[in-house]
């Protein structure tokens, strides 16, 4: 996190800040029906949105908010940064780990025509593959688990993320919606 700075406080979210918010948003409800190449991305730029976050200052919390209040909204948005990496990254790795087995061929992958897994193809595995029905622990079943519970938990900490919102806006009546769209107090 970057120190306080003697300066001015932060009163609204930069463009930066709300063009990486809205667009993640954007991403995840695209991501559903197009699929892995689409999380790749996303997971590229969940990674840069949390190296801004980390390196530029934030709004506070509204003056309204209790520190409960704080302490959930911080714990629900860390949570949902957590599973922005945790849920593409395991679709990543179950994709990545099937193999032939069981009477079954390797699965045929197809990104931009070719097999994006195949020896030519361009997305490095980042799970050995094998059969899914291989007497080992990391293989396909696992990580679509982790993948499976990851988007149902997201589904909840989403909800909560958006209640708060609209909690602070429609209910304490705080500026934290307006910082959050249009970047003015």
């Amino acid at each position: 996190m970057v120190e306080p700075s003697i300066e001015a406080p932060v009163s609204g979210w930069s463009r930066v800040a709300r063009v990486l918010h809205w667009g993640t948003a954007l991403a995840i409800v695209v991501e559903v029906p197009v699929g892995f190449v689409m999380g790749l991305l996303l997971l590229l730029a969940v990674a840069f949105r949390i190296v801004w976050r980390l390196t530029h200052d934030t709004p506070p919390p509204p003056s309204s908010a209790t520190r409960a209040e704080v302490a959930l909204a911080a714990s629900v948005q860390g949570l949902l940064y957590l599973l922005l990496l945790a849920i593409p990254l395991s679709g990543w790795a179950a994709l990545s780990s099937l193999g032939a087995g069981g009477g079954y061929p390797a699965p045929a992958l197809w990104f931009f025509t070719q097999d994006g897994f195949g020896p030519d193809g361009f997305i490095p595995h980042i799970a050995t593959p094998v059969a899914w029905n291989a007497p080992v622990l990391l293989k396909y079943g696992f990580f679509a688990k982790i993948h499976r519970w990851g988007l149902l938990l997201g589904a909840v900490a989403l909800v909560l993320h958006v209640a708060g919102a609209l909690k602070q806006h429609f209910v304490a009546r705080s500026n934290v919606l307006r910082r959050m769209w249009s970047g003015k107090a």
